[in-house]
């Protein structure tokens, strides 16, 4: 299945391989369709769909991959379709292979088929290596003991080398052979998601490339899978392996990462979290595809065109608008009421932030999450903190009109009331156990695990409402480009000062990102 957008130029290049492809006589066993995600906003996210143009594989009525595919991603996906083909019909009988009786048990990671204590690096990727941030300041005796405490370790094609959620004190150099990183977007619905299924393939990592990074800087578990592929080449997957405690201490994996200033540290984890979720990837995912004219009212953009935009003049009755609006109610006293509406908007605020956090699935008592938090209070404004605090005493006082300094559940349920929103205890309980992640069991939030909660979702939604005002289709998707341009202008720790440090790498800007799910990322829930 290719899901589409009507006016995504890299979509219009891919179609014509496409049908390509769905045409050659090798695929006479294939159902190819294609899917418009136009007006299927909620359904294409349930999917963990990250970019468009997008191909799934289904069989036996379940996902069996997911991948974004710009047009010069075409050969892979070809190779990923022969090896899906051939693993699933008999090629001398034509008929479907029934599949193994293991298919639907949940992956666990793979012990590497062969592996070599006594290794030598390569030259050219000791090189590589060297020039990897983390090592690139060591001193030389440092680097060599590293160097020589690495194993070298072969994969089989679909061994699971890590999986997302577990805990692992590992780093990886791709020797040889790539590998895919697959991460689940938490849309997936449970009801119909294989325990198989590791998720959408978010990054194809060749030699050079290196992971494991996030934990040993976090201290959190995966963030995502990484599972050996046939490469382009037919090279054997290896990777150079070691383990935390073998790396020497002048080298932030070791675990000295702490002592990394905020700004630095808060800039390698937005780093890591777009390239475990998702935008890495496209780096070279497309040449420029072209594209027809993407003019508002021409037959490739499906929006309505506006009367106006044809004749040059406003339609009558909107000419009679203009000249005779209507009349406006006069207000005279803004005394009152403009107080009033500050301390709505701030109330509207905070329940979207209880809708954020209901979407978040905190690790409790894990340090990164904490930290995490820190940060962004650490980048709230005076006035922005004061406005929290007058929040945190409305919702203080909402259960029984006496403030203790602390939310509880019957201060947070009348809350909720007062905005029209019938919650349950048991949601309301969920609500204030997710606020902290300090303890899992929480039944009531102080000050200080309020105002973190609260400055999570206030860069979040900052992130999500910017988006959300390119995306002038409501599709839930935005270009690649104009992403990149706003975080260009946004600076600060969320972009790199050059295009090596940039969290958005993209050769086809054309392409579009699901932008949720790219916010999420970037403050790490």
């Amino acid at each position: 299945m290719k899901f589409f957008a009507p006016w995504c130029r890299a979509c219009k290049g891919l179609e014509p391989k496409f049908r390509q492809i769905s045409l050659n006589p090798t695929n006479a066993d294939v159902v190819f369709a294609s899917f418009n995600v136009q007006n299927n906003k909620e359904f294409v996210k349930s999917l963990g769909i990250l970019a468009l143009p997008n191909i799934h594989f289904y069989a036996n009525g379940e996902t069996v991959d997911n991948f974004p595919c710009g047009p010069s991603k075409v050969p892979m996906f070809r190779k990923k379709l022969d090896s899906f083909v051939s693993s699933r019909i008999d090629p001398s009988s034509g008929l479907v292979i029934s599949p193994p009786s293991s298919s639907a048990e949940a992956p666990s990671e793979a012990v590497p088929c062969r592996t070599r204590n006594e290794t030598v690096f390569p030259p050219s990727l000791a090189a590589t290596t060297r020039n990897i941030s983390y090592f690139r300041d060591m001193p030389e005796a440092d680097f060599d003991l590293l160097l020589s405490n690495f194993v070298l370790s072969s994969y089989d094609p679909g061994s699971t080398i890590m999986l997302q959620g577990n805990s692992s004190r590992k780093f990886y150099v791709v020797a040889s052979g790539e590998v895919e990183v697959l991460a689940r977007t938490g849309y997936e619905d449970p009801l119909v998601t294989p325990s198989s299924y590791m998720g959408a393939v978010v990054n194809r990592l060749d030699v050079g490339n290196f992971f494991g990074e996030r934990s040993l800087i976090t201290g959190e578990p995966r963030a995502a899978s990484i599972v050996a592929v046939d490469s382009e080449n037919g090279d054997t997957t290896r990777c150079f392996v070691i383990n935390q405690e073998d790396i020497p201490s002048s080298c932030v994996l070791s675990g000295s990462s702490r002592g990394l200033t905020s700004s630095v540290r808060s800039a390698l984890i937005s780093e890591m979290d777009v390239k475990y979720g998702g935008l890495t990837y496209l780096d070279g995912v497309a040449e420029d595809a072209a594209g027809a004219s993407q003019t508002r009212g021409s037959v490739n953009n499906p929006l309505p065109l506006d009367s106006a935009d044809a004749t040059g003049e406003l339609p009558a009755a909107a000419a009679a608008a203009a000249v005779a609006p209507a009349a406006l109610p006069i207000i005279t006293n803004t005394t009152s009421i403009i107080p009033l509406l500050v301390k709505f908007k701030l109330v509207r605020q905070t329940a979207r932030c209880f809708e954020h956090v209901m979407r978040t699935s905190p690790r409790f008592g894990d340090d990164g999450e904490i930290y995490r938090r820190s940060l962004f209070v650490s980048q709230l404004t005076a006035s922005q903190r004061s406005e929290i605090e007058d929040v945190f005493e409305v919702l203080d006082r909402s259960g029984d009109g006496e403030g203790d300094g602390t939310i509880s559940i019957l201060d947070l349920k009348r809350f909720m009331e007062s905005i029209g929103e019938d919650k349950g205890d048991d949601e309301l309980g969920e609500m204030i156990n997710k606020a902290n992640p300090l303890v899992d069991g929480n039944t009531s939030l102080n000050f200080s695990e309020f105002l973190g909660m609260m400055a999570e979702a206030e860069f979040y939604y900052l992130f999500l409402d910017t988006f959300q005002a390119l995306d002038k289709y409501n599709s839930g998707f935005i270009r690649a480009g104009d992403l990149k341009k706003v975080l260009e202008n946004l600076g600060g720790v969320v972009m790199g000062s050059d295009e090596k440090t940039s969290i958005v790498k993209v050769e086809d800007e054309d392409l579009l990102i699901n932008y949720e799910t790219f916010s999420r990322a970037l403050v790490g829930a």
